[in-house]
């Protein structure tokens, strides 16, 4: 009865702790789970909108393919009194060193788009840095200042890029609103997706060069306008003091204490 009574004893113990265990293995389970789900949410994005009680929209130009189109382009801000941000790619400012000159002598925001469009995802940070410093350097000769703003070749970016970026001092900015007009779409298609998808704090996303932009972007002012839409700078759109991003990687405004 004794001898029953220490192996029941020695049972007690072995499951006791095989439990504690269990529950050990179970809980770093928990913490693991915890961490994955903290660095999915803690993924750096970039600017893609702002929030602002303002009805104000971005009008932006990703110049790395032709210029032809410049001079006209610039004709129809100025008629319609539109400042816009231009990000150049630097192998674009070396190829049309006037057409920058017409940009910034217009009074239009620039911004750096990398030297030659290369995949910032699949680069070292040295060549991101080089593309980035080329780039600076072209827009310093023209403008006497570097850029505070960056937009990564072909959107394409992931946590340690957006990192590296603001490292080196820049603001990254992305798009809301893409017009697709790097597809070639009709001009109604551009105007009717824009009309629908912007918001307060909106920045658009055009490319010099492209075949259908200039047609379609009479009737994208004046849509805009219609439903009470200004236009400024990205510079001019972000918020200024402590700011936050949601998941979308909107910028809003630090909650105060």
């Amino acid at each position: 009865m004794r001898r029953f009574m220490v192996v029941g004893r020695k049972k007690s113990v072995w499951f006791l702790l095989g439990a504690v265990v269990y529950v050990f293995i179970i809980l770093l389970g928990l913490g693991n789970m915890v961490v994955s789900l903290v660095s999915i949410t803690e993924k750096e994005l970039p600017i893609y909108s702002v929030q602002r009680e303002e009805a104000l929209v971005a009008l932006t130009f990703n110049c790395a393919w032709e210029e032809n189109d410049i001079p006209q382009l610039l004709d129809l801000l100025e008629r319609e009194n539109i400042k816009a941000t231009f990000f150049l790619v630097g192998q674009w400012i070396e190829r049309y060193p006037d057409s920058v000159r017409q940009i910034v002598d217009a009074g239009h925001e620039i911004g750096n788009h990398s030297y030659s469009h290369v995949d910032f995802v699949g680069a070292g940070e040295e060549v991101i840095r080089q593309q980035m410093e080329k780039t600076d350097a072209l827009i310093r000769e023209v403008t006497g200042s570097d850029p505070v703003l960056a937009r990564v070749p072909s959107g394409s970016y992931d946590s340690r890029v957006i990192r590296l970026l603001r490292q080196e001092g820049y603001e990254v900015i992305q798009w809301d609103v893409d017009s697709i007009d790097w597809k070639k779409p009709p001009a109604k298609e551009i105007t009717e997706r824009i009309l629908t998808k912007v918001q307060n704090g909106s920045i658009v996303l055009f490319h010099s060069g492209a075949a259908t932009t200039l047609e379609a972007l009479p009737d994208v002012i004046a849509g805009l306008r219609e439903k009470g839409y200004c236009f400024t700078t990205v510079g001019d759109l972000l918020l200024k003091g402590e700011t936050v991003m949601d998941h979308t990687g909107r910028q809003m405004p630090a909650k105060q204490e």
